[in-house]
Order: structure tokens, then sequence, then C-alpha cells
């Protein structure tokens, strides 16, 4: 199994889980995406349709996933205290006891993207 990653993308608005986000969940059909503004970390979790915004996921096998999420990245910019809006990646942990896959936002690293 790969690493957990997401690629947060403040300039296209969109957060990319990989592979490693969508296995460790065992490929749900439904993630909720939540934030510890304490901690300064974001867990995605693996939830039903029933549970408040829940991110549906296609049902075909997928590599990776990418949801919308202007507001909600425009939060987490303000919330790590990140000074530009460039692209970052965050290694994630699978937490076994709540079904989820946690990322510390504070060691985020900001990608350098070449201008065409």
């Amino acid at each position: 199994m790969s690493e957990p990653i997401i690629t947060l993308n403040l300039e296209d608005d969109t957060i990319l889980l990989n592979e490693g986000v969508l296995e460790a969940l065992d490929r749900p059909h439904q993630v909720q995406v939540l934030v510890n503004m304490d901690e300064k970390a974001l867990m995605l979790r693996a939830c039903t349709v029933d549970d408040q915004q829940a991110v549906v996921i296609p049902e075909e096998n997928t590599t990776q996933f990418e949801i919308s999420a202007r507001y909600f990245l425009h939060k987490i910019r303000t919330l790590a205290g990140w000074a530009d809006s460039r692209p970052r990646m965050c290694c994630g942990e699978y937490l076994p006891s709540h079904q989820a896959v946690i990322f510390d936002l504070t060691v985020a690293e900001t990608l350098d993207v070449e201008q065409e």
C-alpha cells in the first residue's frame, strides 16, 4: 500500500486524495473532511451518506480523488498561517481506532509548480 498523501491546491481550490488515502480508508463510498483547529490537523474519515457533509466518491476504481473545496481551503490556509497560495503536500497517518487518516498541516511541504 502506498503512503497516504493529500495535495492541497490553493490555486485550483481542490484537495487531492491519493490512492494511499483511499486504500487506508478501505475505498470508501463517502468521506468526511474534518479539521482540528487546536492541533492544526485535517482528518479524512470514511462515513455514510447519513453523516454531515459527506463527500461522495465515484464508484469506479480510481487511483486518486479530487474534492472541490474553495472556502474550506481558505480556512486551512488561515489556520496554518501560510503566507502564499502555492500547493502543499502532506503525508498522513492512519488511525485504525477512528477509521481515519490524519494530516498534520504544520508540516505540509510546499510544492514548486513550474509555470508554462
